[in-house]
């Protein structure tokens, strides 16, 4: 038996579903979390010839001319499994595709934290997912200053054999992108939204040349998902579990950015803060990094050599923290 065939086509026949399903109105991204994390098949629930047992796992109440009747459930099962394949094919040809926690395709770092993405939508290759990284993440409202950090990052970045990882928001995010673009370092656009969506508004020329330079985009939202405050913190775990290195750039501690700073921490990721002259070296945010068992600031251009030594070699900090408690090292968030 060919394992390699039979897995391929129980993942397309899952993909098939599970956008199938989505298209069902009032199941949303929660449903079809819980559904996966529980180890339900998408296909084995649609193709199910119970209907109740259909109703039930979804939560969902089917029209009673169609739980009444198996001739309508068929039917409805039919008309469903042909949309999944249509919408399938459509962002197959957009070179838009699922990969699903089951997967060894599925990135591995991201298998052990706690609530893993059950899937992820990805555009572009899927082979940076599986690349050592450096997540850049930072404020919308960037300064002149935090812009100049963001390039002196990825140009120190450029010889490394890394990946960038950031979230493609306006400001230290988009500039980071850029910068990885200009010195052909792949980066990684990790979305708070569905993978359809263009957020925030232009971000899609953005988004053309990352994919246009071998980058990629990601996101676990379902299609048509729009933006929230949580599916943000949620997209930030994502950009810290990628990643060996995060480093913050003109942040604080009750930002979006520190949920980011958070999720590195319980997962025992470096952090690295750099830090211009003139800064107040008593901020709690360079005293968040420094009191971090991985962290380290780094002022420019005084401490370069010890920057670049950081990059070349951070310690090996990827421990058995990712489901422990690190309430002591948590930030205060107020977002």
């Amino acid at each position: 038996m060919d394992t390699n065939k039979d897995a391929n086509e129980y993942w397309k026949l899952e993909t098939v579903a599970f956008y199938a399903l989505q298209s069902l109105r009032g199941i949303g991204f929660k449903t079809l979390y819980n559904i996966a994390s529980q180890g339900i098949s998408f296909r084995e629930l649609i193709k199910t010839n119970d209907c109740n047992y259909f109703q039930q796992t979804l939560k969902y109440k089917l029209d009673k001319a169609i739980s009444s009747s198996e001739d309508e459930w068929q039917q409805l099962k039919i008309s469903l499994w042909s949309h999944g394949v249509e919408l399938a094919r459509k962002y197959h040809r957009d070179n838009i595709y699922v990969v699903f926690h089951g997967q060894d395709v599925y990135p591995p770092q991201l298998k052990s934290i706690p609530n893993p993405p059950m899937w992820l939508f990805v555009q572009g290759p899927l082979a940076n997912l599986h690349q050592k990284s450096i997540a850049i993440v930072g404020s919308r409202k960037a300064t002149k200053d935090g812009v100049w950090l963001t390039k002196f990052i990825v140009a120190s970045m450029a010889e490394l054999d890394f990946v960038s990882v950031s979230g493609l928001a306006e400001g230290i995010d988009q500039e980071a992108h850029l910068e990885s673009i200009k010195y052909s370092v792949p980066t990684v656009a990790v979305l708070g939204t569905g993978i359809d969506s263009n957020y925030p508004k232009g971000s899609e020329l953005v988004r053309a040349e990352i994919l246009a330079h071998g980058g990629s985009i990601i996101t676990e939202y379902l299609i048509g998902q729009s933006y929230s405050a949580e599916n943000f913190v949620r997209r930030n775990r994502i950009q810290a579990a990628l990643a060996k290195i995060v480093v913050p750039v003109e942040w604080n501690i009750k930002s979006g950015t520190a949920h980011t700073v958070n999720f590195a921490k319980e997962y025992g990721k470096a952090l690295l803060m750099p830090y211009l002259p003139l800064t107040d070296t008593n901020s709690a945010e360079l005293q968040v990094i420094n009191s971090y068992p991985y962290g380290m600031t780094f002022q420019v251009p005084h401490q370069i050599d010890d920057l670049l030594s950081f990059l070349r070699n951070p310690k090996d900090s990827e421990t058995d923290t990712t489901t422990g408690d690190d309430s002591k090292n948590q930030i205060a968030l107020d977002i």
